[in-house]
């Protein structure tokens, strides 16, 4: 891969002030940071992001989830609650592009620093809420977590299977697509300014996301009244779709979600038979028959080795993959090849790992990454390089305490 160090990134010029914590709003503002904008993180002077400590005794560094979410941003370290470290936190804003915060409601205005507060002092402002319930009506006060989200929701009812009931995702993906949504809105509000010279207050609440991310179960229900069975790895779409175990006992998931995927299935299987067969000439035809099509093609798939049958069945354009755990899939020669991880020097344990950004832009290519910051790592940095302090002023920032 060529240097991309000093080509203009596509967020270059924008500073973002990430007051965010845990997930959904590290997530947007890693996004951000990828992109080339630059991502001041305030942390509280204690112990910073509770996701720092959210790791097993034997990992020097912070935990593998903060690490996951926070590359490429600086640390700062203030008190908010210190006259002195509020007045800092506005120098700031006042050379800022966007603040996002994901706070319970109140607290950015406890502080000072609400929307109401800065939208006349700072009117080119984008500021960006992210919420568990929104910050109006009968559930604002509420902490939102990506669980219990996905239970309220409707979500987890989509998961799981008949015996086992309703089941979350494994990762926090109401938490990752709130953050992706808030990217988007940034993104937007930017664009717009760029017309109306005018920021704007946008709000994201995981509730509305998760609701909004039911897709075709949710305008199912709505249509008339049907609420679709929990299916495991099947569907209640397209048939077939499910994992089959082949004869030494590895796990392949096929998804024959189109007639013409079915086709390649049926024939690299060598069962053209099926596409003769009335019950399955069809994709309505399949689902009714779905559980004699299962029996076929289990009994076909055990009757030799997954790596056989992937071989035959990929060569086909069949709709087919192995599963893999963790370690199978980021070993796998694949990732290598599209330079998906890498390991980024790190001041305390010498290198961590990053998984990239999965963004190919040809003009303004993403940033190169940088390691997620220790607590209050650019302290010194940001208040002498942006806001211009001397170090007479930052040490008596630090003597007080408004500053860690």
């Amino acid at each position: 891969m060529s240097d991309t160090s000093d080509t203009p990134k596509a967020l270059s010029g924008i500073r973002v002030i990430d007051f965010s914590r845990i997930v959904a709003g590290p997530h947007c503002t890693m996004c951000l940071a990828d992109l080339g904008a630059d991502v001041i993180k305030i942390e509280d002077t204690g112990k910073g992001d509770d996701l720092r400590n959210h790791k097993p005794p034997h990992i020097e560094c912070d935990s593998p989830y903060f690490l996951s979410l926070n590359r490429n941003k600086q640390s700062i370290a203030i008190d908010m609650a210190a006259p002195e470290g509020r007045d800092v936190i506005l120098e700031l804003l006042s050379e800022a592009d966007v603040l996002v915060e994901n706070f319970r409601t109140g607290v950015m205005e406890k502080f000072g620093f609400g929307y109401e507060s800065l939208k006349n002092r700072f009117p080119k402002l984008v500021y960006c809420s992210i919420s568990g319930y929104g910050r109006e009506g009968s559930q604002k006060s509420r902490a939102a977590y990506d669980p219990i989200v996905q239970a309220e929701s409707g979500q987890m009812a989509t998961n799981g299977s008949v015996e086992s009931g309703p089941m979350r995702t494994g990762l926090a993906v109401t938490d990752t697509q709130t953050g992706h949504f808030a990217v988007q809105g940034i993104l937007a509000a930017l664009f717009a300014r760029e017309r109306s010279g005018n920021g704007q207050h946008i709000e994201v609440p995981l509730f509305d996301v998760a609701v909004s991310s039911l897709s075709h179960y949710g305008i199912r229900y709505l249509l008339d009244g049907t609420e679709l069975p929990r299916v495991g790895n099947g569907s209640n779409a397209a048939q077939p779709i499910g994992v089959f175990p082949a004869k030494d006992g590895k796990l392949i998931q096929v998804t024959c979600a189109s007639e013409r995927g079915f086709v390649q299935f049926a024939t690299a299987l060598g069962r053209e038979d099926l596409l003769e067969d009335e019950r399955f000439a069809t994709n309505p035809k399949r689902l009714e028959n779905r559980d004699a099509l299962y029996v076929i093609v289990t009994e076909t798939l055990a009757c030799d080795t997954r790596d056989a049958w992937l071989a035959k069945l990929e060569a086909a354009g069949a709709p087919v993959g192995a599963i893999n755990e963790i370690g199978d899939a980021l070993t796998d020669p694949f990732v290598g090849e599209r330079n998906l991880v890498e390991h980024l020097p790190h001041p305390l344990v010498g290198t961590v790992p990053n998984l990239r950004s999965p963004l190919r832009m040809s003009e303004t290519p993403v940033r190169p990454a940088s390691a997620p910051p220790m607590l209050a790592q650019h302290t010194d940095q940001v208040l002498g390089h942006i806001l211009g302090y001397d170090e007479e002023r930052i040490a008596a920032l630090k003597e007080s305490g408004a500053v860690a």
